[in-house]
């Protein structure tokens, strides 16, 4: 693996290095004035002592939902949050919802392992469809890759950066390995190749990883290429 993903990708980040310089764009200043920047940390541990409170009531809360037996992981609990305020669903939520909302407590200091009495770290690796054979994380705790490479690709990302600050924790290795596994052969199977070097075509809606099949029906999403870089480069 450490030898054939920067082969697919060298062209991608080659591309991507390279600056365009713009004379207009260089007299704006960097930070114009007068200029007010709202405090996100503060805002972002704000957001997160409310969608992690069960205890809030009102209209439309609690936001978060609750589960004793996972479904990938039956051992361990999985929750949700409603993908927006007055959704009620009361059933789980979206990995592209979860996933960036324990990155960005993280971030900012909030042990999401070990908060109100519960790891929201392992919690989540429920969001890593194994049990179906896809073998990566898909936008629910039980889905199908194939429909669109945003919910099919992000959660992945967002799992790579936790996995960055957390480490092993639970199943976090094998899912780290299993996701690398699988984008490298879905990378072949678009006709990327090593021996003779070839790129693959990324021109598809999405890409379906259990039956190991393109999706061409529908908006093509190549742009996803990008995401595929990022999560092999990581991998590497």
């Amino acid at each position: 693996m450490k030898l054939i993903i920067p082969i697919y990708f060298t062209s991608i980040f080659s591309l991507c290095s390279q600056q365009v310089v713009l004379d207009k764009l260089e007299r704006m200043p960097d930070l114009p004035s007068p200029y007010l920047m709202r405090d996100w940390k503060k805002v972002t541990i704000e957001y997160d002592s409310v969608i992690y409170n069960s205890d809030w009531t009102g209209d439309y809360l609690p936001v978060l939902n609750f589960s004793q037996a996972g479904t990938q992981y039956p051992d361990i609990p999985e929750f949700g949050l409603d993908t927006y305020v007055g959704w009620n669903s009361q059933s789980l939520g979206e990995a592209i919802n979860v996933l960036p909302s324990l990155v960005s407590a993280s971030l900012c200091g909030i042990d999401k392992s070990d908060q109100y009495g519960h790891n929201w770290i392992l919690y989540s690796q429920n969001y890593f469809n194994k049990k179906n054979g896809e073998g990566i994380y898909l936008n629910s705790v039980s889905a199908g890759s194939g429909g669109d490479w945003w919910y099919d690709v992000m959660p992945n990302v967002f799992f790579y950066q936790i996995y960055d600050l957390y480490g092993s924790i639970g199943d976090a290795d094998n899912q780290f390995l299993s996701i690398a596994d699988q984008f490298l052969a879905s990378v072949k199977t678009m006709g990327g190749g090593d021996t003779p070097w070839q790129a693959s075509s990324m021109n598809y809606r999405a890409y379906d990883f259990k039956n190991e099949i393109p999706n061409p029906v529908g908006v093509k999403e190549p742009e996803a290429a990008g995401a595929y870089a990022w999560i092999l480069y990581h991998a590497f």
